[in-house]
């Protein structure tokens, strides 16, 4: 019997890379944070700013 493997999540690195500059934070923890392997203030934090700017490249990438 094979084990399932875990469905891998994608995330928008340049999304990442701004996070991480704009808190200092690692991107480990930004993708675990996205994950939900963490919890706390700056986690939801994260998560928010990751939709708010996930949403704004997909309404751009629509205009063009």
């Amino acid at each position: 019997m094979d084990k399932e493997t875990k469905k891998k999540n994608t995330y928008n690195t340049e999304i990442l890379n701004r996070i991480k500059e704009k808190y200092g934070l690692s991107k480990r923890f930004i993708t675990m944070s996205l994950s939900g392997d963490r919890r706390s203030e700056m986690t939801d934090i994260v998560r928010k700013d990751y939709k708010i700017m996930e949403v704004a490249v997909t309404a751009l990438l629509k205009t063009l």
